[in-house]
């Protein structure tokens, strides 16, 4: 590594923990929690209205305080989705897989706790992979293309369908149907109008905040309603829950080598401009249920689907920072008010931002990783009180979950159509959980599709040019093979598992 890189990365360290530096990464993480843990708010939200605000600051504050918001929303929207089954960003969305169903196992403290460790040290390992990547990281970057976009869409849609539950036909229809939602409202080739119906509302398209909402919360209390469970965990009493903090902090060092991965690959999609963060945590998740031996226990409450999922998350920060400070291509909406904010500074992404501003890149990278150490810190010193909302009776919690709903609903943009969209789906929502129709794929569907259809458009108008040759791309063919992977490995595994079976079966 060269030795430029190691002197800047110390000196932004040693900013960072001096006095008053200090101060802003701990005032960001704590109004980033705060905002995250409000309906219709996220860290996006608070870097927009931020940004007027520190329009006079220097350079050196604005990078602390911005770093601290990309990073210290994360782990409160995992905190949501285990106790609830309500992501707090669509990132979190593999959190739920095996959080909520722990918690209704009564171990939602062993989960908290696991994903606090996850996020902790995800994102530590997740900060010095990234540091090893600078001198490559934009030469790589440079190298992908709309052909590669669009098959990294594509295999982030298939891992979602192959992952989505029994049947990876069911995954592959609600990916489909995600995919047509969000093709809704403007054609972006021929700003002509598309599926509309003649609603005006349908415009602008489908907005992921109502449908989200609407297809995790409201679906949730309709299914409490329905269901006339008395606690979400079936337990009346704290004493009653099993888990505890010690089995979730120990469960990353029991499974380490899953965590190791599950970090790597969140650097790595991180550092992939345009991919999204909501594909680090399924692909990380679908790599451990599809390693793991006894992978049949995944979906119903396993430890492990948190952690990588977690892990995954919160190392993909870092890495996603490269791209955008390198090529000046963010990764999701967070990044790209973080671009906002750097050209109002004159702070141009480039090669001017990874030479001679490198201190105040690695300034944003350290306030991150210091802000995902508090909030998991502070996450595992508020496990208990958190974990107590699980013997909270349903008569209690549903009113507060449904009024946080149709507020998150109806703040987002203002519309109480939007509160009627959050509704109509939340019916759906519960109709296909009671069917057993995966509802992640469509979600995750609708926020990958503009980069599928953008780069879609993109690559068939460059092979009709005769300006690429997509089929001797050598990652577009590695990317194709991973694809064909999704779609026929778990149907061989499971034709596998049933041989192995019925060999026992013979043998006894």
């Amino acid at each position: 590594m060269e030795a430029g890189i190691i002197n800047a990365a110390l000196e932004a360290l040693a900013l960072v923990f001096s006095w008053p530096y200090i101060l802003y990464p701990l005032a960001g993480t704590l109004l980033a929690m705060i905002f995250s843990a409000s309906p219709g708010l996220n860290s996006s939200s608070l870097m927009a209205l931020a940004i007027p605000l520190t329009i006079s600051w220097e350079p050196l504050p604005l990078m602390l305080i911005f770093g601290a918001f990309v990073g210290g929303a994360t782990f409160m929207g995992s905190v949501t989705a285990i106790l609830f089954n309500i992501p707090g960003k669509a990132q979190n969305a593999a959190t739920m897989l095996d959080g909520y169903p722990l918690t209704q196992q009564g171990q939602a403290r062993a989960a908290i706790g696991c994903a606090a460790a996850s996020s902790a040290l995800g994102s530590t390992l997740g900060i010095f992979i990234l540091i090893a990547l600078i001198p490559v990281m934009r030469g790589a970057a440079l190298a992908l293309g709309p052909p590669e976009f669009l098959m990294l869409a594509v295999w982030g849609l298939t891992m979602l369908a192959a992952l989505a539950g029994n049947s990876l036909f069911k995954g592959l229809a609600m990916v489909g149907i995600g995919l047509q939602l969000a093709f809704i409202g403007y054609d972006p080739r021929t700003a002509e109008l598309r599926f509309t119906f003649g609603f005006e509302y349908l415009a602008d398209g489908l907005s992921l905040v109502p449908v989200f909402l609407g297809l995790f919360a409201l679906a949730e209390v309709i299914d409490l309603i329905v269901s006339r469970k008395e606690t979400l965990s079936g337990k009346l009493s704290v004493g009653e829950l099993s888990g505890n903090v010690a089995d979730g902090v120990r469960s990353v060092f029991r499974h380490f080598g899953l965590f190791v991965r599950s970090s790597v690959i969140g650097t790595v999609i991180g550092a992939i401009p345009g991919i999204g963060s909501s594909v680090a945590g399924f692909v990380a998740y679908g790599h451990a249920s599809q390693s793991a031996r006894d992978s049949t226990k995944f979906g119903k409450g396993d430890i492990r689907g948190v952690l990588a999922a977690e892990a995954a998350n919160d190392a993909k920060d870092g890495g996603a920072l490269v791209p955008t400070l390198a090529l000046g291509i963010p990764g999701g909406t967070g990044t790209a008010v973080l671009l906002g904010a750097l050209a109002l500074h004159g702070l141009a992404p480039g090669r001017e931002m990874l030479t001679d501003n490198l201190v105040l890149v690695f300034v944003l990278i350290w306030s991150l990783f210091l802000s995902n150490w508090i909030t998991s810190l502070l996450g595992l010193s508020l496990v208990n009180p958190m974990a107590r909302l699980g013997t909270i009776r349903t008569t209690r919690l549903i009113p507060v979950i449904l009024v946080l709903a149709v507020i998150g609903s109806f703040q987002y943009r203002g519309l109480p159509a939007d509160v009627a969209c959050a509704v109509l789906f939340g019916v759906l929502g519960y109709l296909m959980k009671r069917h057993d129709w995966p509802r992640i794929p469509l979600v995750i569907a609708l926020a990958l599709a503009p980069l599928f259809e953008t780069n879609l458009h993109l690559t068939l108008r460059l092979q009709e040019l005769g300006r690429i040759d997509f089929w001797s791309r050598p990652v577009v063919l590695v990317l194709i093979v991973l694809t064909l992977a999704n779609l026929f490995l778990p149907a061989f595994a499971g034709r596998l598992r049933d041989i192995r079976a019925r060999g026992r079966n013979r043998r006894k």
